[in-house]
């Protein structure tokens, strides 16, 4: 998702506080976005151990190995191994960690900060922190908003034993530790905040990390020795706590995760305390309008449900709001509310999905006529057709209701017609519509050029009402 303005340098002159250095802007937090249930995400593993409870959402992508370690840890959350959340979180992650190392005006910090305080701000070290040789006192100075924000270019690490310590109203919901490579917090230690690592994040035995341990492209790793070593802070910010909310840009296309989205396609919404649990995977047709306790409505229509959980819902946006250029979707949670979330209604916003569910690599495209993908194992044949499934083609004929199946008889017709472009090639199209019997999901029936390279990664893309959708990869023989 995009950052919202929310998540900038406030503009204007610099705010300055009264003990603070006179370099240390005024921050506004870090947005998280999706990861605002999380309280550990790892680009490979997450591994827990020592018995105890960790409250939070655990995600793991790309990669898909959770380790509930022995003796095994209590998880008051979800635990999202692969799939689109966990994919979502770490695409928001990375806009997170590039808004955090992208802060202006920074105080320098270096080498062992243990035993200082500091007060709101901005701090950057060049090369490696530790706080080592006495305790860090943050101080909020009577602000439970006051934000303090840490860009460090290589390793944290906390050493056994140390501690930081929050005074003056200072909150662990707006602390955030950048880390250009790697977080580590010694057995016993005391952190709070959210530490947005490059690599990795290990949390050794009974230290205690009041916040969330969010890892790009390696493992988080921690031992409770027993206790609580780690959660999301308070107040709110786990999928039991709080009333519902829709992120900023948090409404996208669920073939893609961008906006905008049109009428009659499939959307992903993400937020906090979307529901209450997780829907089961057997939905009857047409689509209910509340799942898991939860509902959404869009302007004034009931959204058919795919699918809920605290993180992410996914929706058919309404086939009533075509024309329309924006609409507002409020989400209700066990009787309870959200603020409305503004979105853009395009006529067109098509999008392709995949098998990974990321929106880049092997596309969601079968073999015509079979039930199999054009992968390597089965690839496509030049000169035959292939299938291709997406969502965002806007206006058909013989239209359904919102939330009901398309017809095999007659068939719903996309009003426009793509192109499809195949190995660099425009291929010749034969269908272009709904999917009969499934709500929401587009089918494009195209005959794979003869005169294009073979290969297992052929770039596919279609493009209609003068909008790309994103490029996936068929295997051609």
């Amino acid at each position: 998702m995009k950052k919202s303005n929310g998540t900038l340098l406030l503009s204007a002159a610099l705010a300055l506080l009264a003990a603070a250095d006179l370099s240390a802007a005024l921050q506004q937090p870090v947005a998280l976005g999706s990861n605002s249930t999380f309280v550990a995400l790892g680009g490979t593993t997450v591994t827990v151990t020592g018995g105890g409870t960790i409250t939070g959402d655990i995600g793991i992508s790309p990669g898909l190995a959770f380790v509930p370690g022995v003796p095994a840890v209590t998880v008051k959350g979800t635990i999202y191994s692969g799939g689109p959340v966990a994919a979502r979180a770490q695409a928001d992650l990375t806009l997170a960690f590039n808004d955090a190392a992208g802060r202006q005006t920074p105080v320098i910090v270096a080498g062992n900060i243990g035993g200082q305080t500091l007060t709101p701000g901005l701090y950057k070290s060049t090369s490696s922190l530790a706080i080592s040789s006495g305790e860090l006192t943050l101080d909020g100075l009577g602000d439970p908003n006051a934000v303090f924000i840490f860009q460090i270019a290589s390793s944290l690490t906390v050493t056994s034993g140390r501690q930081v310590i929050l005074t003056g109203g200072a909150n662990a919901l707006n602390i955030f530790w950048q880390v250009g490579t790697s977080a580590t917090f010694g057995t016993t230690s005391i952190v709070h905040g959210n530490v947005l690592a490059a690599v990795s994040i290990s949390v050794l035995t009974g230290a205690t990390l009041n916040g969330r341990a969010l890892a790009q492209s390696g493992a988080v790793t921690f031992d409770t020795g027993g206790g609580t070593s780690i959660g999301t802070p308070a107040p709110g910010s786990t999928g039991g706590g709080g009333g519902p909310a829709i992120s900023v840009s948090g409404i996208v296309n669920d073939a893609t995760f961008l906006g905008p989205v049109a009428a009659g396609s499939i959307a992903a919404v993400f937020g906090s305390n979307l529901s209450v649990g997780q829907s089961g995977s057997s939905i009857a047709l047409p689509l209910p309008t509340t799942l898991a306790q939860s509902s959404f409505l869009i302007s004034g229509f009931a959204a058919p449900m795919y699918f809920a959980s605290p993180g992410q819902a996914n929706v058919q946006i309404p086939w009533e709001l075509a024309g329309q250029a924006q609409a507002q979707m409020t989400a209700t949670v066990n009787g309870t509310s959200s603020a409305a979330r503004s979105f853009v209604i395009a006529p067109f916003a098509p999008g392709i999905f995949t098998v990974d569910q990321s929106g880049t690599g092997q596309g969601t495209v079968l073999v015509s006529a079979t039930a199999q993908l054009a992968s390597a194992a089965t690839p496509a044949t030049r000169g035959n057709y292939v299938s291709i499934y997406c969502t965002g083609l806007g206006a058909v004929s013989n239209r359904p209701a919102s939330g009901a199946p398309a017809a095999s008889v007659p068939l719903s017709f996309s009003s426009s017609q793509p192109t499809v472009t195949i190995g660099g090639s425009a291929a010749t199209v034969s269908y272009s519509g709904l999917a009969p019997t499934l709500v929401g999901l587009y089918q494009i029936n195209a005959l794979v050029p003869t005169g294009i390279t073979a290969g297992n990664n052929v770039p596919l893309s279609i493009r209609i009402g003068g909008i790309d959708s994103n490029t996936v990869t068929i295997a051609v023989k």
